[in-house]
């Protein structure tokens, strides 16, 4: 079996059980408000920050731009990313732990392209000029497509196949946590006065 099909096999449950708890399913519905869509912002600002960085010290060549979109939704928000990630610490430690995380993170792109299409249908986000992160842009295929290639010509002992699996475990963890935190309590004057 392949590197990619274990992950995926290993990870099915928690990716479904998180995908229930993410706020972006207001989006699928269309329920979703300016103020949920500014929580669902920073939540992943957040875990994709916490995640790219350690990501990159283990994998030279990756880019790890996704927090970097979503801080500029933030700043055309009026919302600041200076929030600590005070929810939990999320760490690498080899490069086959990072591959691990790098599955989760790349993976993402997957499931933005569905939710920037049904972006278009949430009346209550019509006055957002532009969305950076969910921008269905198909390039971000292309990163998925380059993870996945990068993934299958790695050569895994078993040890190492258990740390990716892990990891992969672990950054759904991490993503879950910070969903569980809304940010309205730190969040609520930022909404108010920099809007």
């Amino acid at each position: 079996m392949k590197m990619i099909e274990k992950l995926k096999a290993e990870t099915r449950e928690l990716h479904e059980q998180i995908e229930d708890k993410n706020l972006a399913r207001k989006i699928m519905d269309h329920s979703i408000d300016l103020n949920t869509y500014k929580i669902l912002l920073l939540q992943n600002y957040i875990a994709y920050r916490e995640t790219e960085s350690e990501i990159q010290k283990f994998l030279p060549g990756y880019e790890g731009k996704k927090h970097r979109q979503l801080r500029q939704d933030l700043a055309q928000l009026g919302i600041s990313e200076n929030i600590p990630a005070k929810n939990g610490i999320f760490e690498c430690h080899s490069k086959a732990e990072a591959l691990g995380a790098a599955y989760v993170v790349e993976g993402s792109a997957l499931g933005g392209m569905v939710l920037a299409k049904n972006l278009q249908k949430c009346t209550a986000l019509a006055e957002v000029p532009r969305h950076f992160f969910f921008n269905g842009d198909k390039n971000n295929m292309q990163d998925w497509k380059a993870f996945k290639e990068e993934l299958e010509n790695c050569h895994f002992t078993t040890s190492e196949e258990e740390l990716a699996i892990e990891k992969a475990k672990g950054t759904f963890r991490f993503f879950e946590h910070i969903f569980d935190t809304h940010f309205e309590n730190s969040l609520d004057p930022t909404f108010e006065d920099q809007r």
